[in-house]
């Protein structure tokens, strides 16, 4: 949400205290905001235009990682690599206390990070705390396992939107993708999902059938379509591969992995595999609107600070409000503002030089439930 988007949907914000937007195309709707949340969406605005680098509100989104752990070994993904940090599952207690020291600010969190959410027991505590403080919530599963209870859960809890990952139409292209991943228990846990959810009569969560593209999969995009409606999910959506994690970059890596169809790519490439820097930088405001909680307390400004190289503080130790207006903090904003290249895991980041809005390649609303 830049300030434009705030601006634009002023009147709403305002007279109906409601907002409309998509989340990586899903639709989503905050209802009943309050003023407190409304002020500090103004606060927003003004980060986004002013090129200060102090922060002058509170994030109004924020991502929580409910597990540091993963059951499978997906290509590319950091989660088990040596140096990252925060393996373990977020306690509740821990959750509670951020979610209570930024509940009047936030309008959505993102419960997912370098992990397997459905992995933590207390994901439907903590789905249903947010909600209890009108906080909207999406966040994306393997679905490699799930139970009835599990489905029956997601869906009381209150949840917003799921996105489920399933990497191609056949056992054997998912499993290349998602290494130790069932392609046919998934498919089969989609379907349990959304006969719970039929049967709870539940317009949420809004269930997107997502494949990530890359060239083990990319013939099998159409047949993708067909299987999502075949399941009777709410929506599917086809994302891009992306090689690059916390600053690094390796073309070799891309010449593997990416799509051969230049439309399914993030980035535009040089013969030697190298992305053509013609395209304008992401401009970033995540330090000053999105903070991202891992799974032991820390908070970071981004998702892609995997070693901790640059903590605000843990949230078991202090106060949010310490935390996110700290020296260290600010800092931090201040050198990003400076300069982003210095700082390791923002070098190459992904979202630099994309060509592409988001990382949402193609979508289609299924059901009624997912139309904006």
């Amino acid at each position: 949400m830049d300030a434009g988007f705030l601006i634009r949907n002023s009147w709403s914000l305002l007279l109906r205290r409601r907002l409309n937007f998509l989340f990586d195309r899903i639709p989503m709707q905050a209802r009943g905001i309050s003023g407190r949340k409304l002020f500090n969406l103004a606060k927003v605005g003004l980060n986004r235009l002013l090129p200060i680098s102090r922060t002058l509100g509170y994030p109004y989104m924020a991502h929580i990682s409910p597990s540091g752990l993963c059951d499978l070994r997906c290509n590319q993904c950091p989660t088990d690599a040596p140096e990252t940090r925060g393996k373990q599952l977020l306690a509740f207690d821990t959750f509670k206390k951020f979610i209570d020291e930024t509940g009047d600010y936030l309008l959505y969190i993102i419960l997912w990070s370098w992990g397997e959410p459905l992995l933590n027991p207390d994901i439907y505590r903590m789905i249903a705390y947010a909600k209890q403080k009108n906080i909207l919530s999406v966040t994306s599963s393997n679905l490699n396992r799930l139970s009835r209870e599990d489905a029956r859960g997601l869906i009381s809890s209150g949840l917003d939107a799921l996105i489920v990952a399933l990497d191609g139409i056949t056992p054997e292209t998912h499993a290349r993708q998602r290494i130790g991943g069932d392609f046919n228990r998934v498919v089969d846990n989609v379907r349990l999902l959304m006969e719970e959810k039929r049967r709870a009569g539940s317009r949420h969560p809004i269930v997107n059938l997502r494949m990530v593209v890359s060239r083990e999969n990319e013939g099998e995009v159409e047949g993708f379509w067909q299987l999502a409606q075949d399941l009777g999910v709410d929506m599917v959506s086809i994302k891009a591969f992306s090689t690059r994690q916390a600053g690094c970059t390796n073309p070799e890596v891309d010449r593997r992995f990416v799509p051969q169809g230049s439309k399914y790519r993030w980035y535009r490439y040089h013969p030697d595999f190298t992305a053509d820097k013609q395209p304008k930088k992401y401009n970033c405001r995540f330090p000053w609107t999105k903070p991202t909680l891992f799974a032991d307390g820390t908070v970071v400004s981004c998702e892609f600070d995997l070693t901790f190289e640059y903590p605000f503080g843990n949230i078991n130790q202090s106060s949010f409000e310490k935390i996110w207006f700290s020296p260290q903090a600010e800092a931090f904003r201040k050198r990003f503002q400076k300069s982003r290249d210095a700082i390791e895991f923002c070098q190459n980041c992904v979202y630099d030089y994309k060509l592409i809005d988001g990382c949402v390649l193609e979508w289609e609303y299924l059901t009624d439930a997912a139309k904006p």
